[in-house]
């Protein structure tokens, strides 16, 4: 019975996401055509010497800007949803029809959650499979199919999913995109630059500690932090634990306050 509920729940998600949906003419082509455009730039000026490209890409780092930028715009599109049926004043509706609130964060990351994985996945893979054809001097390292390879077709998609719970159990805690989006790349790009200038062995260890360089560490790409968590598995387990325990405390939350207190 249970599933059933959740299973209409994410019909009524997926009714929503019409062609008119920024998700599609947005959020999925920017999340693509951002890392292409970068790694396409930046391989054109190292083939051109206008940049140093002085040892070429390896595989273990060549998810980097979907990592840097991809992910957080895939979750942009679930954050933006969720907190749409607050502003629209449509989470009361979607309440009275279906009581059990916390199936509504369930089912919004069950869908975007999917095509943020599924998006990650697609542009890892040709980013990797497509770069050492066309760049072959720089990108001849990289090797789809390696276990290096193999690592970052697994684990980017998983990432983004991650990174898409945790921006959803945000959203749940103060419905308002902007800030939810400033919060998490404050996060990423604020607090965990911050800590890499905190000198001695505490600095280190705050680094260690940082989610994302955890979570970026566990797909298998290139860091510049040793595990904590036991290698690649733990840091990735890790990150999970945050991200999870957000979108839990967030859905928690959902379900027991009154919305008009949003």
């Amino acid at each position: 019975m249970l599933a059933t509920y959740i299973l209409r729940a994410v019909r009524s998600e997926l009714a929503k996401l019409s062609w008119r949906s920024p998700v599609w003419y947005a959020v999925v082509p920017l999340a693509v055509v951002i890392p292409f455009g970068l790694n396409f730039g930046i391989a054109t000026a190292s083939q051109s010497d206008i940049l140093d490209g002085a040892g070429g890409m390896d595989t273990d780092n060549a998810a980097y800007w979907i990592l840097v930028f991809s992910s957080f715009i895939l979750m942009a599109g679930g954050v933006s949803s969720l907190c749409a049926e607050f502003k629209d004043n449509t989470v009361e509706t979607v309440f009275g029809i279906q009581t059990r609130r916390w199936i509504l964060p369930i089912a919004k990351l069950i869908v975007f959650g999917m095509i943020a994985a599924a998006t990650a996945a697609v542009v890892t893979f040709l980013i990797l499979w497509a770069f050492p054809h066309l760049f072959p001097e720089i990108w001849g390292k990289v090797e789809v199919f390696s276990a290096d390879g193999v690592k970052l077709l697994i684990g980017v998609p998983l990432y983004t999913l991650l990174i898409a719970a945790l921006g959803l159990g945000i959203a749940a805690l103060v419905p308002k995109p902007g800030l939810v989006v400033m919060i998490v790349l404050l996060w990423k790009f604020g607090i965990e630059v911050f800590v890499t200038f905190v000198p001695g062995d505490f600095g280190v260890t705050l680094q260690q500690l940082s989610p994302f360089k955890n979570g970026e560490l566990g797909v298998g790409q290139l860091t510049t932090i040793e595990s904590l968590f036991g290698g690649e598995t733990g840091s990735l387990l890790y990150f999970a634990v945050v991200c999870v325990a957000i979108f839990a405390i967030g859905t928690v939350r959902l379900a027991r306050t009154d919305t008009t207190g949003y």
